[in-house]
């Protein structure tokens, strides 16, 4: 192994082969989070980020930090993360094994040989959506995962204070809708497992309007007022929102499409959206310091 590989960290757990380790990992990997409720992440992209967003300390804040609390890698990976690597703290579980055996545990295609194990902080609902300036997305039964990462990306992007997840949609942290989120989802605040009705109660409590993604709603995006505390639900791209949803909406708003095309993909709709709050407002966004 190169010089200053992780391996010369004291107090490194390094067990190639370790079948503990490896399936834990074949497990998490498979359904995108342990049983603590940890994010299982694979590719050096994701884990770079995460690596990055963790800090010297393993983590930033108790805010904003995300903590890694396992690394999965081959040597060629952990040379090449050597660094990041050794500014994990101590009890930080490091496992090398080989190429062979990173390939049964991996989700992907063509494994790169690095995965960890990522734990989000804590948000809470209220400080997270009663800003004055707090736009949520809120997904409504969507079940494509690569349209839910899409959707986290975009609002992470356009400055969203955070997706909410109803009940019977698909996990915003499904393996495949990790790898779309690109990386947006350690930054972006996310409440899951939400009921209809108690969520739309707390929305009203924080002063927020509901807004109805519907492609037969009365007013364009682009006509309507967007600023201020909003939440826009976005449906099925088929079947669209449920009517206890549309009754439950403040105002229904269309995106201008050509009236030969019947809708158009949820993730899409929804970077629409976004994009349109962030122009409403300046494009001025919380930026990290």
């Amino acid at each position: 192994m190169a010089r200053g590989s992780p391996r010369s960290r004291p107090g490194l757990l390094v067990e190639s082969g370790n079948q503990r380790v490896l399936s834990l990992y074949r497990r998490a990997l498979a359904s995108g989070t342990t049983r603590e409720g940890w994010l299982a992440i694979e590719g050096p992209i994701l884990v770079a980020d995460a690596l990055q967003l963790a800090g010297h300390h393993g983590q930033v804040d108790s805010q904003d930090g995300i903590t890694i609390h396992s690394v999965l890698a081959t040597e060629r990976e952990a040379d090449r993360f050597a660094e990041p690597l050794r500014t994990l703290p101590k009890d930080t579980e490091i496992t090398l094994t080989s190429e062979r055996l990173f390939r049964r545990v991996a989700m992907t295609e063509t494994p790169r040989g690095i995965a960890a194990l990522v734990e989000l902080p804590e948000r809470d609902f209220d400080a997270t959506l009663g800003r004055a300036d707090a736009a949520a997305v809120v997904a409504c039964g969507l079940q494509d995962p690569g349209n839910i990462g899409t959707m986290i990306r975009s609002a992470q992007a356009f400055g969203a204070a955070a997706l909410l997840v109803l009940k019977d949609t698909v996990s915003p942290f499904n393996p495949k809708a990790l790898r779309s989120s690109a990386g947006a989802v350690f930054r972006l605040p996310i409440f899951t497992g939400l009921e209809q009705e108690s969520l739309v109660r707390r929305l009203r409590g924080l002063g927020m309007r509901i807004v109805a993604a519907d492609r037969r709603g009365d007013r364009l995006a682009t006509e309507e007022d967007l600023r201020g505390q909003v939440a826009i639900l976005i449906g099925q791209e088929a079947a669209g929102l449920d009517d206890n949803l549309l009754r439950s909406s403040d105002v229904r708003v269309a995106i201008r499409i050509r009236r030969d095309t019947d809708s158009l993909n949820a993730a899409a709709a929804a970077t629409i959206f976004l994009y349109e709050v962030a122009r409403q407002r300046g494009f001025r966004f919380h930026e990290p310091v």
